[in-house]
């Protein structure tokens, strides 16, 4: 049994395929922001086989596991039980849904429905859409067709006006706002991304006002974003789709998917 601090899961991660860890190698290398719900992270190995400790700032623990070998589940169990007993909520995710049918991580950690995440990104350097010129960055200027947008509130979703005001009026350079403007006077649609490094790009929300739906505008804004970021040398991720017709956007541009996983649901511990 190997421990594996953070800086040996980049150097580990980053060997094994840097494209597909590409989400855990952006949470790993920033650790420590204050934007990132992740306070720590860092991981144990047997061989191949692979669990990775997300600690949160709410008290949560994630285990990624990565399992070959189920006979090794138990030197694992070893390692992470006092962990799991001391955190208020614990999840548990897998590369493979194998892993939590298996009678042995069953006995160990118990018998858990699974959810399927996909991650895609724009892993090729050049897009060969048309860009659209309606569509542009928001700047400070942008107040007054800000102000004039309407858009239903959404629990738990930022929105154009509050990410303007916090984020584009206040200069914060990790977070960009995309916006399609008709005629230079109507915001028909946006696009929020943030990064934590200044590297890795990743989609927080699109919204296309429902008049407009049906255009291809939120087509449009994912296509200008993946082209502005690429051109900059950064990587542009399209995040967890949320629905069919989101990964259909995704793919429609040319996102592929690089991550996919297993996710029982958040518990709560006694």
């Amino acid at each position: 049994m190997n421990k594996l601090t953070r800086e040996d899961l980049i150097v580990l991660l980053t060997e094994r395929n840097e494209t597909k860890y590409a989400a855990a190698l952006n949470e790993l290398r920033n650790i420590g922001n204050l934007n990132l719900a992740v306070t720590k992270m860092y991981g144990y190995s047997v061989g191949d086989d692979l669990v990775i400790v997300y600690h949160y700032c709410f008290d949560g623990c994630h285990f990624y596991f990565e399992i070959s070998d189920f006979n090794n589940l138990i030197y694992f169990y070893n390692e992470i039980e006092s962990i799991m007993k001391s955190a208020k909520e614990i999840l548990f995710s897998s590369d493979s849904p194998d892993i939590f049918q298996n009678s042995q991580f069953i006995n160990l950690f118990g018998k858990h429905d699974i959810i399927k995440q996909e991650s895609f990104g724009m892993l090729s350097p050049v897009i060969s859409h048309e860009i659209d010129k309606n569509i542009r960055r928001l700047t400070i200027e942008d107040e007054k067709i800000v102000s004039a947008f309407y858009e239903p509130l959404r629990q738990y979703r930022d929105n154009l006006k509050n990410a303007f005001e916090t984020r584009i009026k206040t200069n914060d350079k990790n977070c960009i706002i995309y916006a399609y403007i008709d005629n230079e006077t109507d915001i028909l649609g946006y696009l929020i991304v943030d990064t934590f490094d200044g590297y890795y790009w990743d989609i927080s929300y699109i919204y296309v006002s429902e008049n407009s739906r049906g255009k291809g505008i939120a087509k449009k804004l994912a296509a200008f974003y993946a082209n502005d970021v690429i051109e900059n040398g950064y990587f542009a991720s399209y995040g967890v789709p949320e629905n069919e017709d989101s990964k259909k956007v995704a793919v429609s541009v040319g996102f592929e998917m690089f991550e996919r996983r297993y996710f029982t649901q958040w518990m709560l511990q006694k």
